[in-house]
């Protein structure tokens, strides 16, 4: 039996999720930072690249990863598949957005001179390429967990997962 204790489960938290957590955390901080009055050149300069949600859907993912790891009652494993499920229905949340802004473009707002109206060629890295990333990663470690737990069964079928 898998221990349960929050101790437990912070000691196994894996690579993927400890990146994720640090680029919300990171992404979170700097879209505070950006609200700042002090800060409105610099966010009105950066209003074409990142849209104007930015860091809305970090911000969420990083408290859901927070509240799964410090309220979890199951094992450990299932505990961080569900972590992992989570973070592929936000970035899923956050690539349509992407998407839908990137499909309602014309070719003028490229060259908007009003900034919060402007759309710039990068824009797709950040609202559809970064999403993108951390679901392949999260997925990939989803159906190679799976697999694994799969080959392992085979190998011993009188062990039961």
């Amino acid at each position: 039996m898998e221990n349960t204790s929050v101790s437990a489960i912070l000691k196994r938290i894996p690579y993927d999720i400890v990146v994720f957590f640090i680029f919300c955390l990171a992404i979170t901080t700097f879209s505070f930072y950006l609200r700042l009055d002090i800060n409105k050149e610099l966010r009105t300069s950066l209003m074409p690249y990142t849209g104007w949600g930015f860091g809305r859907g970090y911000m969420s993912a990083m408290i859901f990863i927070l509240i799964g790891l410090m309220s979890s009652r199951s094992s450990a494993s299932k505990t961080l598949q569900i972590l992992r499920i989570i973070v592929i229905v936000l970035m899923s949340v956050n690539l349509y957005d992407g998407v839908q802004d990137w499909l309602l473009i014309t070719p003028e707002d490229y060259t908007n001179p009003n900034p919060y109206l402007r759309y710039d060629i990068l824009t797709p890295i950040y609202t559809i390429f970064t999403p993108l990333f951390w679901i392949l990663l999260m997925a990939g470690t989803l159906g190679w967990l799976f697999f694994k737990s799969k080959k392992e069964n085979n190998l011993n079928p009188e062990v039961q997962s």
